[in-house]
């Protein structure tokens, strides 16, 4: 569900105060608006909403570029502004922005490059949203969050660690209370995750320990809240399931609410979208699009707008941490798009040898943590050349795999983020959100040295039960 590193916008939104509760509502009638994002042929981004009130598309502005990040939230306290997270490679650091109420871009500085950026969450209760950031540091994951950013000119910041290394940071409101609390998901015993809350008032902290397996181990679906009327947040997932999508709301005492499956692999949305009791997830594909109410186990059929669906929950990681250089064909420049499967000059399966991880392992404390890669088995035959690309099945390529190391123990191990592969540091959910926008499909070929290898499902891995 959540938008891994695809792109993001900024832009105006405002809507009642009286409405300020409930997330991208432009029309100020108390129900969520779709919202997407066009990318132009310029790598501008266009956004649009499908008002609630009249079914009519409003234009919503222009800002922000292909490769920023969502910030999509109630920055100010009152209605919605869309905005954009942006990285500077050279100066490392983290810019926010938002076009506020009159429309005029507002950038803060929060945060540097590397870090996991937390964006939708309101940690102390006021009605408006707070940014955050956090990082490993030692192997302790370090939360810093920033209050009411956009709303003061100084905002009050918390530091704190919480967490390490190999949870999945998420929020929810964890009491039915006015706040949201951050949260790590966490491997846990048998055939349970466990969700570690931290309570930011006080900083007492809370386990969950009977959350699904699958949150904390294999694919690890990043958790995110589904807001209730009253009580505590349900905790939804999104995971691929044959050739579509499994969407699954538990409760924190982990019993299961409801489970979905939709058709294709589309992205997922939470908001007031009917006037059912609590939030709805609102899903996008191209073979089906619904609004699935969890608690009244509704699933209502609605039209598929097209562009990248948007909400404001987003949670992801902005650039890539800086590490020693690898093994290098000197090409370390950003791929674009283009080409076609000519490019191939042999297409098969993929090769039982292969092992492809859309997430590194735990173990690592750079670049390849966070990205995906793909490691052969030693006695597999090549080729090994010293780049791979992950194309979609039109042939355009999405990211860039280098090559680490031959010998010790595989035959060769890849990893998009180094090498050749410095400017796409992309774990598989981001490369798989890359093939829908530029194919219609998740599914990709690896290519070595014109042997391609697939099609897989860029989000979902393939021989290891560590990602």
């Amino acid at each position: 569900m959540r938008h891994p590193k695809l792109l993001l916008l900024a832009i105006l939104g405002v809507c009642s105060a009286a409405h300020a509760a409930v997330p991208n509502d432009f029309d100020g009638d108390g129900t969520s608006d779709l919202t997407r994002v066009e990318e132009q042929s310029d790598k501008s981004l266009t956004w649009k909403a499908v008002l609630s009130s009249t079914g009519e598309t409003s234009e919503l502005g222009v800002l922000g570029k292909s490769g920023d990040h969502l910030a999509m939230a109630q920055w100010l306290g009152s209605g919605t502004q869309i905005g954009v997270v942006s990285v500077d490679d050279t100066a490392g650091t983290i810019t926010w922005s938002i076009l506020d109420g009159s429309s005029n871009k507002v950038d803060k500085l929060f945060g540097k490059k590397g870090d996991l950026v937390v964006a939708g969450a309101d940690f102390n209760g006021n009605g408006t949203a707070d940014a955050a950031v956090v990082r490993l540091v030692n192997g302790k994951a370090q939360w810093e969050i920033a209050y009411d950013m956009f709303a003061a000119e100084a905002p009050q910041t918390a530091t704190f660690q919480f967490g390490k290394t190999g949870d999945r940071a998420f929020y929810a409101r964890v009491e039915g209370g006015a706040f949201d609390w951050p949260g790590m998901m966490r491997k846990g015993r048998g055939s349970r995750s466990t969700a570690v809350m931290r309570n930011p008032a006080t900083g007492a902290a809370r386990q969950f320990k009977r959350m699904p397996k699958f949150a904390g181990t294999g694919g690890r679906p990043r958790a995110f809240p589904i807001r209730q009327s009253s009580g505590a947040d349900l905790v939804g997932f999104q995971y691929p399931k044959g050739a579509g999508s499994q969407i699954v709301a538990y409760t924190f005492g982990g019993a299961k609410v409801s489970s979905d499956q939709l058709a294709g692999a589309g992205v997922s949305v939470v908001g007031e979208y009917t006037t059912g009791d609590g939030f709805e997830v609102a899903y996008q594909s191209v073979p089906e699009s619904a609004v699935i109410n969890p608690l009244q186990g509704e699933v209502r059929e609605i039209t598929n707008l097209g562009g990248v669906p948007v909400d404001e929950i987003n949670i992801n990681i902005l650039g890539a941490a800086v590490v020693t250089p690898a093994p290098s064909d000197g090409d370390t420049s950003t791929p674009v798009s283009g080409g076609s499967l000519n490019q191939c000059s042999q297409i098969s399966r993929w090769p039982s040898g292969y092992i492809y991880k859309t997430i590194g392992s735990t173990h690592f404390f750079d670049v390849r943590r966070n990205t995906s890669g793909v490691v052969v088995k030693s006695g597999t035959p090549g080729p090994f050349p010293n780049c791979a690309t992950a194309i979609d099945t039109k042939g355009n390529v999405l990211a860039k795999f280098g090559l680490y190391a031959k010998g010790a123990g595989w035959a060769a191990r890849y990893y998009a983020g180094v090498g050749c592969g410095a400017g796409t540091p992309f774990n598989g959910a981001t490369i798989a959100s890359k093939a829908r926008a530029s194919s219609g499909s998740s599914k990709i070929y690896l290519n070595f040295a014109g042997n391609c290898y697939g099609p897989i499902e860029a989000g979902v891995c393939i021989g290891s039960s560590q990602c």
